[in-house]
């Protein structure tokens, strides 16, 4: 009894536990998330004290310190700004900005936690392994009696399985997706390859399914990306590449054929993206007539001017990007700092505005500016050569299933430039893109396998 109670005190074992339900904490909601993560910052504090803050920098960790301090000083220099000109009563917004630092905070932690194997990644892929496989059968669930598991009933062409209300559930099983296909090979590696190799190929069918099901486009078009890039990359799954160019398109089929709303959602994500891509047709070009008549002030983020000619947007995509963009145009080098989308819109009279421009580069200029955005990229820069080419690409990793194989390819396809996305500064993605990256710095500072 008394090593029992030993073993469930033991710091790691704590640590690793609130890791565990961080995982499943994206599901319950950013309060959940929040909660979770204060707890892991005070516990990690409470154990470890200053000691979590010792390690020498490197040029990531001062890249990223730069970052943040950019950020916040930034937003406090604007933020007295708008007070003295009346846009704001209060200083509201750098004080909910502070509250940014906590992902400063939970980096250095987690690259702490793995410097000293406290923080076990076994367990990690384990539980973000039963999460995604959770919320993927969950969806399936849905599909076939109606609702899940909890009562939640799905629209008619998206089904969203525990999220309820909320539409993200493509993008939760995407972004935990590899930890399922990489937790047998690198951890459980059976003696028997053929069960491993049905295992894995059962384990594509099910998420890329519920993906389909989920009805969020760009998380099924990036998993799809994702598992043809890791076999190029990786020899051992490169067996699986040919099966799944013939059961992946049979499963859209198959569904699209029993569901004509998935049919319709898939058709129309083609046509949105011939839409963007086709932005400069003459046949979007604003005639004078649709000027006088159709586009008015309030539709000003609908157009979009080039070479001296108007040019029609098409859908609410490119009218979000159009937005970041023109938010950018008035603080152009050094951003209107965070949160401050709202007041750009009230200072310049913007009708018709977005909370964020659903890019997470657009967002980053329009609040921060050129210069927060050659920091972002720098950082980023500095991770592509330091993680793919130098630990991965150019290494004997490659084609090992290697430790660091999904990190690379999850944080990659997640600043991906060219998709749609939630707010960079949002709780949940926040969370997730500091976890990954932190958990992907501390690896290449690392010998793996």
């Amino acid at each position: 009894m008394y090593s029992y109670l030993t073993k469930i005190t033991d710091k790691s074992t704590i640590i690793n536990l609130l890791f565990s339900t961080l995982i499943f904490s994206f599901i319950a909601g950013n309060l959940v998330v929040n909660l979770n993560l204060a707890l892991i910052i005070l516990v990690s504090f409470f154990f470890f004290g200053k000691k979590i803050f010792t390690h020498k920098l490197d040029l990531i960790d001062k890249m990223i310190i730069l970052f943040f301090f950019y950020t916040l000083s930034l937003t406090l220099i604007k933020n007295i700004d708008y007070k003295l000109n009346n846009f704001t009563d209060d200083f509201e917004i750098f004080l909910k900005s502070i509250l940014f630092i906590r992902f400063l905070i939970f980096y250095f932690i987690i690259k702490f936690l793995i410097k000293n194997d406290l923080l076990s990644l076994k367990i990690f892929f384990i539980s973000s392994s039963f999460a995604v496989l959770f919320v993927a059968l969950d969806i399936i669930y849905q599909f076939i009696f109606g609702q899940d598991i909890f009562g939640f009933e799905g629209i008619e062409r998206r089904l969203s399985g525990p999220f309820g209300d909320e539409i993200i559930a493509g993008s939760y099983i995407q972004r935990f997706s590899l930890f399922a296909l990489f937790i047998l090979p690198i951890f459980f590696n059976l003696r028997k390859k053929y069960i491993q190799y049905f295992l894995i190929a059962l384990l594509i069918s099910i998420l890329l399914i519920s993906l389909v099901l989920a009805g969020n486009r760009i998380p099924l078009l990036l998993f799809v990306t994702l598992i043809f890039l890791i076999s190029i990359f990786e020899k051992n799954l490169r067996k699986f590449f040919l099966p799944f160019l013939i059961i992946g398109p049979a499963i859209i089929y198959l569904i699209s054929s029993e569901k004509d709303s998935v049919f319709f959602h898939l058709s129309n994500f083609k046509t949105k993206t011939l839409q963007i891509f086709s932005i400069l047709s003459p046949d979007n070009i604003l005639t004078e007539k649709e000027a006088k008549e159709i586009y008015t002030p309030e539709d000003m983020f609908y157009t979009f001017e080039f070479n001296g000619k108007k040019y029609k947007l098409g859908n609410t995509h490119l009218k979000e990007f159009n937005f970041g963009v023109i938010s950018w145009q008035k603080n152009k080098y050094f951003g209107g700092g965070m949160k401050s989308l709202g007041i750009t819109c009230i200072k310049n009279k913007f009708l018709n505005c977005s909370s964020h421009p659903h890019n997470y580069y657009l967002e980053i200029l329009a609040v921060l500016g050129l210069l927060g955005f050659t920091l972002i990229f720098i950082l980023f820069s500095l991770l592509f050569y330091k993680t793919f080419l130098k630990k991965y690409f150019f290494n004997s990793y490659l084609n090992d299933y290697s430790l660091i194989t999904p990190f690379i390819f999850l944080f990659f396809a997640e600043i991906f430039p060219l998709k749609s996305t939630g707010s960079f500064f949002t709780t949940s993605n926040a969370t997730y893109i500091f976890l990954i990256l932190s958990i992907l710095v501390s690896l290449s500072q690392k010998k793996i396998r």
